[in-house]
């Protein structure tokens, strides 16, 4: 398996005692990882990357008997993630057929047509089944999974719903704007997912505060997204992904007929320059909605949770560059 370069990782440590059991965690997740080597493209890097994060993420209201299990099934949805955005995202990889299959795996699996999936297609899906199965078996074991069920069901809906708009895209690129990227595609990132998980998994959680929770959590997937668009819309550019923000906003402003090219992005040309500091700037002003929100609530630790936003948006930064 290749691992992430830990001198590209932020070196404060947020949950010692939940880092210090990384290497059990990956063995965990090796097989699938391995699994998905064979069908995917991705480097298994990733994997390596985000669960470090997860290792360090979390509401502070969670028993800690649960931290490591919850680092490990959030590293596998974003695997399953994976899985089912690639046949989307991916130009050269592109198969709506499979991927109207694979969404049809949480929720709908009575309705998947398999018979009209090819040898390696079937493979596709059986992995990305039985990653959903491996999330899902855990996830009924936390001890207020019954109360947040619901809540769990209808993020994760978004989620799958975020890559829908993607085929979306791809399918109608004149069809493409920004307030509807914006709508839609921050919550590829799942953050109200997590919080969903680590409310399962809390103790001494005031109710009454979820909804301002799942605000603060709305605004944390926002800002999640600029993060990992900072370090993904070279390649998105250069894929012609027109589910990305990246795309919409240099055609809107250079016209449909601009192209990239991979000088021009290895050279920090300063029309992308101005974008990323644009993006930097957003992610600023949803940090200081973040922080009003936080002076609402009482029953988690929110210099805690803005700490962890701070910390994520460390490791997108010093993540290595596309280029």
């Amino acid at each position: 398996m290749n691992r992430y370069p830990l001198d590209k990782f932020p070196s404060t440590i947020l949950r010692p005692e939940v880092v210090a059991k990384h290497e059990d965690h990956l063995a965990l997740l090796e097989k699938e990882i391995e699994e998905y080597r064979r069908i995917g493209h991705r480097s298994d890097s990733l994997y390596d990357w985000i669960l470090r994060i997860f290792e360090n993420l979390g509401l502070s209201t969670i028993k800690k008997q649960y931290l490591g299990s919850l680092a490990v099934t959030k590293t596998r949805l974003l695997l399953f993630t994976v899985l089912i955005d690639d046949p989307v995202d991916n130009a050269d990889k592109r198969n709506f057929k499979l991927f109207e299959e694979l969404i049809k795996i949480p929720f709908n699996s009575k309705y998947v047509e398999q018979s009209q999936l090819d040898t390696k297609e079937r493979e596709y899906f059986e992995l990305t089944k039985k990653v959903w199965l491996n999330i899902i078996n855990e996830v009924s074991t936390y001890p207020d999974y019954k109360k947040y069920e619901e809540a769990f069901k209808f993020d994760v809906e978004q989620l799958l719903n975020s890559m829908k708009y993607s085929k979306f895209a791809n399918t109608y690129p004149n069809g493409v704007n920004i307030l509807e990227n914006d709508t839609y595609l921050h919550h590829s990132t799942f953050v109200l997912v997590q919080t969903d998980l680590d409310l399962m998994c809390s103790k001494d959680f005031d109710e009454g505060e979820f909804g301002l929770l799942r605000e603060l959590s709305f605004i944390s997937g926002k800002m999640a997204r600029i993060g990992n668009l900072i370090r993904t819309y070279p390649r998105e550019l250069l894929e012609s992904d027109m589910s990305s923000e990246a795309l919409v906003k240099f055609q809107k402003e250079y016209g449909e007929d601009f192209r990239f090219k991979i000088n021009k992005l290895l050279n920090r040309e300063s029309r992308y320059l101005k974008f990323e500091e644009g993006l930097l700037e957003e992610y600023e002003s949803n940090y200081h909605l973040a922080e009003e929100i936080t002076k609402q609530i009482k029953s988690i630790d929110v210099e805690r949770f803005l700490q962890e936003r701070n910390f994520v948006q460390k490791a997108y930064q010093m993540k290595a560059d596309f280029w």
